[in-house]
């Protein structure tokens, strides 16, 4: 049950603990108030019959079992108490046999019987309810004291008192019940007005981004703990921003300083490069190179990233002719497409305000990722689209596509589409950061007839406006 509990909501928790605790309480209550109740509406009848119950038995110590019976009737009759109530009398043997009985309970068990027959044998009156013919009964045993060790109990219908206990149940139960289900719409909107800060918290923390930490909690001033936890977790945003800052600066610091030196280095081997004759030499000079090119494509994407994580605003926008950018790309890459036997194809006219740098970079990331991912024989098409808003580029592969589980975390950063020699995993949390930074987005599919399908909108980016990061 307590599992069951903890994987309900906070509030629905708290309801059903208020009603819980509230019904608890109230069958407490009840069962006791239904105990005093009834001692109080028996209390004169007990009264009554064992005052009855003594008259009958006494006097008779001295006699035999047949006179005691004759006794027993007479004393009976001859009650005052008798006459003014529906009287029953009952006499055992200290067995719990019935020796005689008036009208009343002819063929009736013995009303005493178990341990309340060592109790009335002791000198301690019994008393206890019994059903005779649909009717409740009262009965009050005392022991008669001669030699036989008889008992005698005097019975008296009761039937309006055990209606009354009932008619007193029959208001008290359902009232208990409408009282819980008031308590758990009471514990319910209470406990939803009270954690309705905390629902706000949520959303909040929800929207902002792994990157983006200048939103803030809107915290209550009320000093409780909703307030503390509020203000604690905006100090915590304030220290991971700070060092989010650091980072950023860092990255951005380490870039700029490494690409003078990593422009000298390559200067210097393409010197080398064409003045060494020796083709050993010259094949390991052009592996320089071309880790030297893919070191550089890491420093530019960590730059790029930086630039649009520290929201650089871009004073002045450009006419972006992606119809043309994307055919640039497809022919700088045509020679690696060519390279791998896979065809590479760009279709399709679109303009777009933005950042063409940027835009550049994010096709380019696209179709280096197509083309790793494409066997051999295999098509890479680039698509340009004309919307409303802005524009779309669609790079589709005729590769193995991605795993279901893949599709909404590939664009995270550091994340792998595929196995390459020193990827950083940057290349596609590029195009969303570029995406994002345009006001549009980026979304994966794996297409029906195989390979995967990308499609980045970009929206017009007026002059002033910041690239955000919504990875």
């Amino acid at each position: 049950m307590t599992h069951r509990l903890q994987r309900l909501p906070l509030g629905v928790r708290i309801a059903v603990l208020t009603s819980g605790v509230l019904v608890a309480l109230l069958v407490l209550v009840g069962i006791f108030v239904h105990r005093q109740f009834r001692g109080v509406l028996r209390a004169d009848v007990d009264r009554d019959l064992v005052e009855q119950a003594r008259r009958v038995a006494g006097g008779s110590r001295d006699l035999h079992e047949a006179e005691l019976v004759d006794h027993f009737f007479r004393r009976s009759d001859e009650s005052d108490t008798s006459r003014e109530m529906e009287l029953e009398i009952q006499m055992m043997s200290k067995d719990g046999s019935v020796v005689a009985a008036s009208e009343g309970l002819v063929g009736v068990d013995g009303l005493v019987e178990g341990a309340a027959l060592v109790r009335v044998a002791s000198g301690v009156p019994v008393y206890g309810d019994v059903r005779i013919e649909a009717l409740v009964y009262r009965f009050a045993a005392v022991g008669v004291g001669d030699a036989s060790e008889h008992i005698v109990a005097a019975a008296t219908p009761i039937q309006d008192l055990s209606d009354a206990e009932a008619a007193w149940l029959k208001v008290y139960v359902p009232l208990t019940v409408i009282a819980g289900a008031l308590a758990a719409l009471a514990g319910g909107v209470i406990a939803r007005r009270s954690l309705a800060p905390l629902r706000e918290f949520a959303d909040v923390a929800d929207a902002i981004g792994t990157i983006d930490l200048s939103q803030r909690l809107s915290t209550i001033p009320a000093a409780d703990e909703i307030g503390r936890l509020g203000a604690t977790l905006n100090r915590m945003l304030e220290r991971l921003d700070a060092a989010l800052r650091r980072e950023r600066e860092l990255t951005a610091e380490v870039g700029h300083e490494l690409r003078t030196p990593l422009a000298i280095i390559r200067a210097e081997v393409e010197l080398l490069h064409d003045e060494v004759t020796d083709e050993r030499l010259r094949t390991n000079l052009d592996s320089v190179l071309e880790e030297l090119d893919r070191t550089t494509g890491v420093i530019d994407d960590m730059l790029l990233l930086a630039r649009a994580d520290a929201t650089v605003v871009l004073d002045q926008p450009e006419l972006v002719d992606l119809g043309e950018l994307t055919r640039t790309v497809a022919g700088r890459l045509a020679a690696v497409a060519a390279g791998q036997d896979v065809a590479l194809e760009a279709s399709g006219e679109a303009q777009v305000e933005g950042d063409p740098r940027a835009i550049e970079r994010a096709i380019t990331n696209l179709v280096d990722n197509a083309l790793r991912h494409t066997p051999s024989m295999g098509v890479v098409q680039i698509q340009v689209e004309q919307r409303d808003p802005g524009a779309a580029v669609l790079v589709r592969d005729t590769g193995p596509g991605v795993p279901a589980a893949t599709l909404g975390t590939m664009f995270d950063r550091y994340t792998r589409a595929g196995p390459r020699r020193g990827a950083a995993g940057l290349g596609l949390s590029i195009v969303a950061a570029v995406a994002a930074s345009h006001e549009g987005s980026v979304e994966a599919r794996n297409r029906p007839e195989g390979g995967l399908e990308i499609t980045i909108e970009l929206q017009d980016r007026p002059a002033g406006s910041r690239a955000t990061d919504h990875q």
